[in-house]
């Protein structure tokens, strides 16, 4: 008992266990998205907001270059106000934040920079040198030489447009002296503040992660340790009706609430077991019968030849009871055929011949062969006149299936009772009715009556000699036909069996 509990405690354990692993991994890839794209949204907002700056900044010193006139050499030319673009890259190093500004021309090198003189004014990383004079950069890293924690820089260009005047000597003349043409000056800002906020938000999301996944084992531990004694109860009870079941008990069941985990495998369990129940008393009831029918027969003839042996019966007898013997005989050859068809017809071994077949007329032949014990009764036949439905069957299945019902209907109608028959044709199926008037069945005997072996109460006194595998064989037949065979009855009035089979075949 304790070994097969600790095999249903590693049972579920490892079930929760493994539920536990995937929870803790679902949230730890989970967890790892999220703050990978948290990190990503602050470094993209960090860098459009320094970008907008540099913009910003931009555009204020493009407003400082102004037109200048009057130089020693007499010169007319364009500048920026030095002392305006120095005033405004310190205040939006010092507003923003930054680590540095360095302001650009392209191919004139740097025009100013907010570094101290002591310092070397440039960016350190070749990447983002070489992208000062050809795009504009923004990205996270080490640029500067002094640079200990990780930097944010942003570099932008942008351009202005001059109109230059200059003196043509080849000519004489003053007016043609003169020439205008507008030149673009191209500029690059750059600038580099410090990224450490990004490594302590990353940081910070990567704590809560952590703490979020402590909270989670502990949660989880305490609902594990609650969830195992849960199933292991339930993997218990299911072991100990198990354990009946080995032994042959069936009638033990597994009383799982609904809510329970393992609930749909109890239910599994009972039906398994009410089957094999079911098949085990089957199986009983049919040795049982085998037996009492076999039984009777021998035990008559046994009977009977040891009394033609010891002279018991006289000689002038003899011929009357070996025809006894012999009836006895072709009853116990019936008995082992029907029960060979039985098992050929539930093992699949049996296989129809499909071929045209009027079935009505086969049903008529069917009848005359029961002529004598109609008319010894006094039975009126109904319902057999000019009737003709073609059907594709097995002739000789289905003259059993026909044969078994007409007899059936013989033996039980009352004494000058009627015997009725319906053929038709309906939405491709063929309808075969045979009705009679008598005893009819109870309720409770309906469910049953295609059973082997079954017999009802009036049955068992009304035929002795029936083997209560007629009504079984022929709805096997039915069935492989792809059919189906029904029963109605009224106790007191009558029994009708209805056979329902496909026109053009299964």
């Amino acid at each position: 008992m304790k070994s097969k509990q600790k095999k249903n405690n590693s049972l579920s354990q490892g079930y929760l266990k493994l539920s536990g692993l995937l929870l803790f991994t679902g949230i730890l890839i989970t967890g790892v998205v999220m703050v990978c794209s948290a990190v990503t949204s602050f470094a993209d907002t960090e860098k459009n907001a320094l970008r907008q700056s540099c913009e910003t900044l931009a555009s204020n010193i493009s407003a400082t270059y102004t037109h200048q006139k009057d130089t020693p050499e007499g010169e007319e030319w364009r500048n920026f106000d030095f002392d305006a673009v120095r005033e405004l890259m310190q205040t939006t190093k010092k507003e923003c934040n930054l680590h540095g500004l360095i302001l650009y021309e392209k191919g004139g090198g740097m025009i100013y920079g907010t570094y101290s003189e002591s310092e070397v004014p440039y960016l350190a990383t070749p990447a983002v040198r070489a992208h000062l004079v050809t795009d504009d950069y923004s990205e996270i890293g080490y640029y500067t030489n002094d640079a200990v924690d990780p930097q944010l820089c942003c570099v932008i260009p942008f351009s202005l447009e001059e109109n230059k005047i200059s003196t043509d000597t080849s000519t004489d003349n003053p007016e043609e002296q003169e020439m205008q043409e507008t030149v673009r000056l191209q500029f690059y800002l750059g600038a580099v503040t410090d990224a450490s906020s990004l490594t302590d938000y990353t940081i910070m999301l990567v704590r809560n992660l952590v703490v979020c996944l402590l909270i989670s084992i502990l949660v989880f531990m305490v609902l594990f340790r609650l969830g195992a004694g849960q199933l292991d109860k339930q993997f218990e009870e299911i072991t100990q009706v198990a354990g009946q079941y080995a032994e042959g008990e069936f009638s033990a069941r597994v009383s799982l609430p609904e809510q329970a985990s393992l609930y749909a495998l109890g239910c599994t369990l009972n039906r398994m077991a009410e089957f094999i129940e079911q098949n085990e008393n089957t199986r009983r009831n049919f040795v049982a019968n085998v037996s009492h029918e076999l039984r009777t027969p021998m035990t008559t003839i046994g009977g009977f030849a040891d009394g033609i042996l010891d002279g018991t019966i006289p000689p002038e007898q003899h011929k009357k009871y070996i025809k006894i013997i012999d009836d006895e005989i072709h009853r116990l050859k019936t008995l082992v055929n029907s029960m060979l068809n039985l098992t050929k017809f539930e093992s699949g071994e049996m296989q129809i011949r499909f071929e045209n077949l009027d079935i009505a007329q086969l049903l008529i032949r069917t009848v005359l062969m029961f002529e004598k014990r109609i008319t010894n009764k006094n039975v009126d036949v109904e319902g057999l006149e000019d009737i003709s439905l073609m059907v594709k069957a097995d002739k000789d299945l289905m003259f059993q299936v026909l044969y078994n019902l007409i007899e059936n209907a013989v033996k039980f109608v009352n004494e000058g009772g009627i015997i009725s028959f319906s053929v038709h044709e309906e939405n491709g199926k063929a309808y075969i009715m045979v009705k009679n008037t008598g005893e009819g069945l109870a309720d409770n005997e309906l469910p049953k009556i295609f059973d082997r072996f079954y017999k009802t109460d009036t049955s068992r006194s009304q035929d002795k000699t029936g083997l209560g595998l007629g009504l079984s064989i022929a709805r096997k037949i039915v069935h492989l036909h792809g059919g189906h065979i029904v029963v109605k009855s009224v106790k007191g009035e009558y029994t009708a069996f209805e056979v329902q089979i496909p026109v053009n075949g299964a």
